[in-house]
């Protein structure tokens, strides 16, 4: 079965809005993100997910990441695809959202 046409127009949703939530029924009925050939596995800022996952927008810095948590996903618009271009990746898109997040250290 193609679910590519439903994870396009939800990753539209996602560069017009920024950042949407996706129910985890939802995903069911469209299929598995790495199915649709759109997503890989991939890693992200530890925020207790499940699993990350990226897809690159051609022609563009641009990538979309797909982040899977135990009721739902999320799916935000990446300002630099990291794959693509690590250092401006971690400037302009890890950095900002580590503000306002306390960091513990274990010793």
């Amino acid at each position: 079965m193609d679910y590519t046409d439903s994870w396009n127009t939800l990753v539209g949703l996602a560069i017009i809005s920024g950042s949407i939530r996706i129910s985890k029924e939802y995903v069911s009925n469209i299929g598995d993100p790495v199915e649709s050939g759109l997503f890989l596995r991939s890693i992200g800022m530890q925020k207790g997910q499940i699993a990350d996952f990226r897809a690159s927008i051609e022609g563009s810095s641009l990538a979309v990441h797909l982040v899977e948590f135990s009721d739902e996903y999320e799916l935000h618009l990446d300002r630099f695809d990291p794959s693509k271009n690590l250092l401006s990746h971690i400037v302009f898109d890890y950095l900002p959202s580590m503000r306002g997040r306390r960091i513990i250290r274990r010793r």
